[in-house]
């Protein structure tokens, strides 16, 4: 994999957070640290942009009475709690 390195400039205050993560954290350097955190936050953005997009959807298309009514009546409790990490 090719790797861009790129300079960033940060406060004192965000250096010292910084460091203090790769301590915490066990990173093995700082450039480790801040590639964790963007895909960290990458991350979350994507899930966020997809409950956003399921919101829409449903905004465009709401559920009925009676699909209200069959939710509230169906044992959910038995579903497994499967990780869905990988579709996103």
């Amino acid at each position: 994999m090719s790797t861009t390195q790129i300079a960033v400039r940060m406060e004192a205050h965000l250096l010292e957070r910084l460091d203090w993560l790769v301590v915490r954290c066990s990173f093995e350097n700082r450039a480790e640290a801040i590639r964790a955190a963007i895909e960290k936050l990458a991350k979350q953005e994507r899930e966020r942009e997809i409950d956003e997009q399921i919101i829409e959807a449903y905004t465009r298309m709401p559920q009925t009475d009676e699909e209200l009514e069959w939710s509230r009546h169906n044992d959910w409790s038995n579903l497994p709690d499967d990780d869905w990490s990988d579709w996103l």
